[in-house]
């Protein structure tokens, strides 16, 4: 059994959240009980991912896409009245990292799967006001389908592919969520694949104009990495058990 404040005080100084401007609080965002004898993270806050850590007896839940943002509307009101009656008639605390959890250099989103991978000579790429988030790397020359295939196994997700770029792969970047505007910063260091989460319309011509390749495998899917991840680690760290709450989004 450890405190809600170990947790919490762990996590600021592991994944360093003074360093980083976001677009909503990072750290504790729901208080529940005092004693933690089971944690759990997740992608995002959803009414479904609460109700499973809910089913799951969990005393703290973690996840990268929090329940309140800088742009959010005031009242509390439908459904994220349900979610924080949830959370507290549970006693269950809430605690979301999002841009830390992103560019965590052993457990976040990016430079794990980099890691995970075996790609090489990793650099800091892609920054968000003002701090890099994702990773670039080296990898021994690879077709472009057998990246494909590579990543589509390791993300669980079908890939949005636009050929634009060499079909032998050497250098890649990698930011993951919504991410797609920064194929034009790749394109500019000259890196041969970008890969990230979404996709949108201007990323076709972008693609095909600026001779990069890009491949989209799903905001969600490719924000799973750094909660799994996280939840080995605590389970590890604090000696008390931890999984990953799993709910579909295609998107």
């Amino acid at each position: 059994m450890i405190t809600l404040q170990e947790i919490c005080q762990y996590l600021e100084q592991l994944l360093r959240t003074g360093e980083y401007q976001d677009y909503g609080p990072n750290g504790l965002q729901v208080q529940g009980g005092q004693e933690i004898k089971k944690i759990a993270t997740a992608v995002s806050a959803s009414l479904e991912t609460l109700e499973k850590a809910v089913e799951e007896g969990v005393d703290c839940l973690i996840v990268h896409h929090g329940m309140f943002w800088s742009r959010d509307e005031m009242p509390i009101v439908g459904t994220k009245k349900k979610k924080l009656d949830l959370l507290i008639k549970n006693d269950i605390s809430l605690l979301a990292y999002h841009l830390p959890l992103d560019a965590h250099e052993e457990l976040g989103n990016n430079w794990r799967v980099a890691k995970d991978l075996r790609w090489e000579a990793l650099e800091p790429f892609g920054e968000v006001n003002g701090t890099a988030i994702g990773v670039r790397a080296v990898v021994n020359a690879v077709d472009r389908d057998q990246l494909v295939a590579e990543l589509t196994g390791y993300y669980d997700h079908p890939c949005q592919l636009v050929t634009g770029g060499p079909s032998t792969i050497s250098t890649i970047a990698l930011v993951s969520g919504g991410a797609h505007r920064m194929l034009l910063d790749a394109a500019k260091e000259g890196v041969d694949c970008f890969v990230t989460g979404t996709v949108d319309e201007p990323v076709f011509s972008w693609a095909q104009e600026e001779g990069i390749n890009f491949m989209a495998f799903g905001h969600s899917a490719t924000e799973r990495v750094g909660p799994k991840a996280l939840a080995g680690h605590l389970e590890e760290m604090f000696q008390v058990p931890a999984g990953f709450i799993d709910v579909y989004n295609p998107f």
